[in-house]
């Protein structure tokens, strides 16, 4: 309820990687709700300066903002060093920063298949939120804080239209499960939350995928994903599958069938629609941060 989440999360500070739209912002209202300090950060400060003013309507403590682009590796020391200067405890270290590609690989065009980007799309995915798990590994000890991880069903079941995405989920899932033992092993005051998320209707997705025939049962609300990610800094949880039928329903299917890849694509746009697609998704997903118009 939320008087609990009040209750339980109030004066609590939170940093939130890749804040200024989509869950992250969504979240970070959640989180002002229950009388939170948050820690915003992103690249555009224009966005940010945004989500700040509003989530100071909504009861927040306080909120500063600290930009940074994070695909950036070297600056995460002195990312942290930033942070820290607003406020030395630390509780909830959200990880929600992203480059997403809703395009087949292999339709990409060549620069986008360069190493260099592809690099660049790692270090944004998975390389930056290790790096700043070791960077607030010690802080967070410190206050028995928490490390939240967007992940997504594209970590689980593979995704023909989103393949250099859906490698970037499956590592950062296969790190932070087994970073799950290593904690519980070492018997560590941190726990780690990782949130394998369907397609979550936030503005900029309900208007790229408007013409597409997705199931109810695939798609999930973003206030729900908000409430569920501010109730786990309560009940902390290892593992959060939603929307529920999807998740449950898509492991099973990869696990157990094996024409899950025939299967897959009978239900969807074939190929060689989403690449003449390609043009009006690009130019949607510029509207992104980190999307595939800017990374």
């Amino acid at each position: 309820s939320e008087e609990i989440l009040k209750e339980s999360l109030h004066d609590k500070v939170v940093v939130i990687c890749g804040a200024s739209s989509g869950i992250g912002e969504e979240t970070a209202y959640k989180y002002a709700k229950a009388g939170t300090k948050l820690i915003l950060s992103a690249r555009s400060l224009d966005k940010l300066q945004l989500v700040k003013e509003e989530a100071l309507k909504r009861g927040a403590r306080s909120v500063d903002i600290v930009a940074q682009d994070f695909s950036k590796l070297e600056e995460l020391e002195k990312y942290r060093e930033r942070v820290l200067a607003i406020h030395p405890t630390i509780d909830v270290l959200m990880l929600n920063h992203a480059a997403i590609l809703f395009t087949p690989w292999t339709a990409l065009p060549s620069h986008k298949k360069s190493p260099e980007f592809t690099l660049r799309t790692y270090n944004i995915n998975i390389l930056s939120y290790i790096e700043l798990t070791r960077v607030f590994m010690e802080d967070l000890e410190a206050s028995s804080g928490q490390i939240h991880v967007t992940s997504s069903l594209a970590g689980i079941v593979p995704l023909f239209n989103m393949g250099l995405y859906a490698s970037t989920k499956h590592a950062l899932n296969g790190f932070f499960f087994s970073l799950q033992q290593e904690l519980i092993a070492k018997q560590s005051r941190v726990s780690v939350s990782v949130f394998s998320l369907g397609l979550i209707m936030t503005k900029e997705l309900n208007a790229i995928f408007s013409d597409a025939n997705i199931p109810n049962y695939m798609k999930g609300d973003i206030n729900d994903v908000a409430d569920i990610i501010v109730s786990a800094a309560v009940s902390r949880p290892r593992d959060v599958d939603y929307p529920i039928v999807a998740a449950k329903l898509s492991r099973g299917m990869f696990y157990f069938l094996p024409n899950f890849h025939e299967l897959r694509l009978s239900s969807s746009r074939n190929y060689k629609e989403y690449v003449e697609k390609q043009s009006r998704v690009i130019e949607a997903s510029k509207k992104m941060n980190y999307q595939m118009g800017n990374v």
